[in-house]
């Protein structure tokens, strides 16, 4: 699978892959935060499997995306609605890991969208108010901190991603089904994907965190096809209030809770259930 990219009306790059499979149908994929398009590998692999176009993008500032200063959710929709049409896609069903997801969310608005599946999304920080942070970790309750305060404080952070992890640091523990999701193909795809964006620059940092921080433009209530809410129990990065939030304002939603799943446990180990459910709302 090779990287391409497709030149949008306002003159912005967007690179996108594809799984090769050719038709008027597709799923798109909307990564999660830090998360590159080939961090998709086995997801494009198994739609192809099954005879299912499927295309991964990078948003504003990711790799060869060019960045859009000020982005909010629905320009995603807006540039996703032009790849489409570019490519001949008539009918899609957009699938959004966490960043991605309330991105997915917007796509539902667009005549072609068949429906959404989301996969521990946020839900609108204007609307959660306080309750955004409600079940979240400290280092991610910091990260917004930081792009509230000074954008440049946030990049700092995600660069420190990057050094080696000192020999004498505490070991982290993890639940069997983490451990489940580590030993998993997909995990290693998934953090090499993640490296690879940052080794090839920050701004994507501005333009995601302005879309998660800022109205979206528009409302998930307006939202009419079937949306799959894909959510962790124990996710601490984005917490079930979210989950719950997006299951209570979008008018089709089916909730998927597994309380024994993390943040990425449910995207790895649950990957053909929620792949099966895009399938089904693709048809």
């Amino acid at each position: 699978m090779s990287r391409l990219n497709f030149t949008l009306s306002d003159g912005r790059n967007l690179e996108y892959m594809t799984n090769g499979v050719e038709g008027s149908k597709a799923i798109i994929l909307h990564a999660g935060t830090t998360q590159d398009i080939s961090g998709w590998t086995t997801w494009h692999e198994n739609f192809a499997a099954r005879g299912i176009r499927s295309i991964s993008f990078g948003r504003s500032g990711y790799c060869a995306s060019t960045k859009m200063p000020g982005r909010v959710t629905i320009d995603v929709a807006r540039d996703i609605s032009e790849l489409a049409d570019a490519l001949g896609v008539e009918a899609f069903v957009n699938i959004g890991l966490s960043g991605g997801g309330q991105h997915a969310v917007a796509t539902g608005l667009d005549p072609k969208s068949r429906g959404v599946v989301t996969v521990g999304s946020l839900a609108p920080f204007a609307e959660l108010g306080e309750d955004f942070y409600r079940g979240m970790q400290q280092v991610d309750i910091d990260e917004y901190g930081d792009a509230l305060r000074d954008i440049n404080d946030l990049v700092k952070r995600f660069q420190k991603w990057l050094d080696p992890v000192p020999a004498d640091a505490p070991k982290k523990e993890y639940s069997e089904r983490d451990l489940l999701a580590q030993s998993k193909p997909a995990h290693k795809i998934l953090d090499d994907s993640s490296t690879y964006t940052m080794q090839a620059g920050w701004d994507w940092v501005a333009d995601d965190y302005s879309s998660y921080l800022n109205p979206w433009g528009f409302d998930p209530r307006d939202v009419k096809v079937p949306v799959v809410i894909w959510q962790g129990g124990l996710d601490r990065n984005v917490p079930v209030v979210h989950g719950e939030w997006l299951r209570d304002h979008v008018a089709e939603s089916r909730y998927e809770l597994r309380p024994d799943e993390s943040h990425i446990g449910i995207f790895v180990n649950y990957e053909e259930e929620i792949i099966e459910s895009a399938a089904q709302l693709l048809g």
